[in-house]
C-alpha cells in the first residue's frame, strides 16, 4: 500500500488531482489507519482489541473521505 501510494505520487504527479498538502493529509490518515489495524493484528491484546480495530477503521475511512471530498470539490468547481 505504501509503495503504491509513493508510486502514484511520483508517477501520476502530472495529473494534479490533489494538491501536495491534500495528498499528504488524506494519505497520511489512510496509512495511519492501516498501521493501527496492523498493530492490532500483531499485538493481539484483548484489552485493546475493540479500541484498536475501531480506531483503525475510523482513521482509514476518514482518509478515504478526505480523498473523496477533495476530489469532488475539484471536479465540482470545473
Amino acid at each position: 500500500m505504501i509503495g503504491l501510494t509513493l508510486a502514484m505520487f511520483l508517477f501520476l504527479r502530472p495529473l494534479k488531482v490533489l494538491a501536495k498538502k491534500e495528498f499528504l493529509i488524506s494519505h497520511g490518515f489512510i496509512i495511519a489507519g492501516l498501521f493501527v489495524i496492523l498493530g492490532w493484528l500483531w499485538l493481539n491484546l484483548p484489552e485493546y482489541e475493540a479500541t484498536m480495530i475501531m480506531g483503525g477503521i475510523w482513521t482509514l475511512f476518514g482518509g478515504l473521505c478526505f480523498v473523496s471530498v477533495y476530489i469532488s470539490r475539484k471536479f465540482r468547481g470545473k
